[in-house]
């Protein structure tokens, strides 16, 4: 059995879904972030595990043609890009094969991926960036966190963010400090509109007014004409949630304005937008093009959030239906439709799957439907709305493959199709990708069922349906890790499997859940698989 700190020659074969390499050593997997595939490294070991390890790079001995030095001078302390090391054509690769994998293991379909839209600029592209604030005796700090900790990793400038959020990123560091006012302050937004040029500061804070707020707003103003939304957000809460409370008007709107693809928007604090606008124009035209709209069709939008994708849609549509479950967004929405002169919309207020049974109640033929879900994916009652309303074409956009393989899994099995998968570089420099999906609805009179028994295939109704005290048994004695109820359920929700009504749902309303680490999820995946029920 290996040991901490105990050195190894070893070769990379490939990665993890967050970007280590994978090697082998004595047959035992070590993940060793920073390793490139292909490259040969002394490395040390950190953390071991029963059939599984840690290692971190002592030093590389046959370097990858893909290396690059990072620009980064935090890169290895902040973690918020993984991929700098990378060259371009190895971060397509990765996400490429991410998206591959995802839809091999969680729905066991082997599926071609399309090559990956890339789009230039690689670095400076975000349109927002939300800064911790934190004071160290009486001295301000703001960057990011550091991973898997709390503590903050300050920086001069972040590569992948505007020039112009980086200087007031240092411009509110310095006058938090000189001001005094940094206890007060817990929270800096900085929204930058690429295309108009606007900006807007969200300042989440303990209380308002603050000390010396008046001053630290007339300076800010003066220095910053772009400036055209400066508010605060009072947050009074003692869990995670950042933007939450009362906002209130600095100076200028509650809003700022941004062009997309022949359209204005209004971006407001917690309005949801696509951080990268040069990527997104590819995005929404790509699942806009893959909804094949001709003018003649009824168009489902799906998490429509301020109507930005339905928007663009309508003016290929007959009539377009968007749903949102945040009420600030469809407000956003309405307006941003009439500013555009688009009137063949409607927005419903409601969650997903109400919104759609909203479509179905009202005999609402749609020809196709575009999804946008949030990182968790559709819920269950979403996909049985989704699979009534039966639109012919349904274009999925996901942030996450694996989510995204689990639905697709779901969707194949309700009288879908998959047709294509076509990844997107929205996050250059990061492990995060995302992808389109585009399906088609089966056409019933050209298709059979065949019903297959549970003793015709390798599969016991034991095997299926392992209890939690099984899997937890499994995964101690497998990996040496102990794992809740909880972990569990949330990992078989992931990957689509059926729950009883009472798993993974808080008793209080404002309780935060612990989500499962990627080791345990790694290990909860792995025991799914061994009892054949994925």
């Amino acid at each position: 059995m290996m040991e901490k700190n105990e050195r190894y020659i070893a070769a990379a074969a490939g990665y993890s879904e967050d970007g280590a390499g994978v090697t082998r050593i004595n047959g035992i997997v070590i993940f060793v972030p920073g390793l490139l595939n292909g490259e040969e490294a002394e490395i040390g070991i950190t953390k071991m595990k029963k059939n599984y390890g840690y290692g971190r790079i002592i030093k590389i001995l046959k370097p990858s043609l893909h290396r690059i030095d990072p620009i980064c001078s935090v890169y290895k302390q902040c973690g918020g890009c993984q991929l700098q090391h990378m060259d371009s054509n190895e971060q397509n690769t990765f996400k490429e094969n991410k998206v591959k994998d995802c839809f091999h293991k969680i729905a066991g379909m082997d599926v071609e991926i399309q090559p990956i839209i890339k789009v230039e600029p690689h670095w400076n592209y975000r349109n927002k960036v939300q800064i911790p604030v934190q004071c160290n005796d009486n001295k301000v700090e703001m960057g990011f966190y550091a991973p898997h900790s709390n503590r903050i990793v300050q920086y001069n400038v972040c590569h992948v963010q505007t020039d112009l959020s980086n200087e007031l990123t240092n411009y509110f560091c310095k006058q938090f400090d000189m001001l005094a006012c940094g206890k007060d302050v817990r929270h800096v937004l900085i929204k930058h509109a690429h295309n108009t040029g606007e900006v807007m500061v969200a300042l989440v804070v303990r209380k308002y007014p603050f000390h010396n707020s008046d001053i630290l707003i007339k300076d800010v103003l003066v220095n910053y004409p772009q400036i055209k939304s400066l508010v605060a957000i009072v947050n009074k809460r003692e869990d995670n949630v950042i933007l939450d409370g009362k906002e209130i008007l600095l100076a200028g709107r509650h809003y700022i304005e941004e062009e997309l693809l022949g359209c204005t928007f209004r971006i407001s604090a917690r309005s949801f937008y696509q951080i990268n606008p040069y990527a997104t124009k590819e995005l929404y035209s790509k699942a806009i093009e893959l909804a094949g709209l001709t003018g003649n069709e009824t168009l489902i939008d799906l998490y429509c959030g301020t109507g930005t994708m339905g928007i663009i849609a309508a003016k290929q549509a007959k009539q377009v239906y968007g749903i949102e479950i945040v009420a600030d967004a469809i407000r956003d929405a309405n307006t941003n439709a009439e500013n555009n002169n688009v009137t063949n919309i409607k927005f419903i207020n409601a969650d997903a799957s109400e919104g759609a049974k909203q479509i179905i109640d009202a005999k609402i033929q749609a020809d196709a439907m575009i999804i946008d879900p949030p990182r968790k994916g559709c819920s269950k009652d979403t996909i049985d709305a989704i699979v009534t309303i039966a639109p012919k074409k349904l274009v999925y956009v996901s942030c996450d493959p694996a989510t995204l393989a689990r639905d697709v899994k779901i969707l194949s099995d309700n009288g879908y199709k998959l047709e294509l998968v076509q990844p997107v570089d929205l996050f250059p420099q990061t492990v995060h990708v995302e992808t389109v999906a585009l399906l088609s609805k089966l056409d019933v009179d050209k298709h059979i069922d065949v019903e297959i028994k549970l003793d015709e295939l390798d599969l016991t109704s034991a095997e299926s349906k392992a209890t939690y005290a099984q899997i937890k048994q499994y995964i101690l004695e497998k990996f040496d890790l102990k794992v809740s109820t909880l972990y569990i359920a949330q990992i078989k929700k992931k990957c689509g499997i059926a729950l009883r009504e009472h798993y993974n749902k808080s008793k209080k309303e404002k309780q935060v859940i612990p989500q499962c680490t990627p080791e345990k999820e790694e290990a909860i995946m792995d025991a799914l698989r061994h009892f054949k029920m994925i």
